[in-house]
């Protein structure tokens, strides 16, 4: 009888230490790796490419009206 209670007792204890070892470990990898300072640094870096590709897509349309125009002026008009 004392031994079966000490198999069980040492089965429950394994038990406990195994499902406590999981939630400390599960808890210290849920927590984000990344800082709040790192991420605010990404926003403004998004928010700057962002603002140059504008620029850039506000520069290639007034090329293409140039180039457009150009074209215009260099037509054969005598067809």
């Amino acid at each position: 009888m004392l031994i079966t209670l000490i198999i069980v007792g040492g089965i429950t204890l394994i038990s406990i230490v195994a499902v406590v070892g999981d939630y400390l470990t599960k808890g210290k990898t849920s927590k984000p790796s990344i800082s709040v300072k790192e991420i605010n640094e990404l926003k403004k870096r998004i928010e700057e490419l962002e603002r140059i590709a504008g620029e850039q897509s506000e520069k290639i349309e007034h090329l293409e009206t140039d180039v457009s125009f150009t074209n215009k002026l260099l037509e054969d008009k005598t067809k």
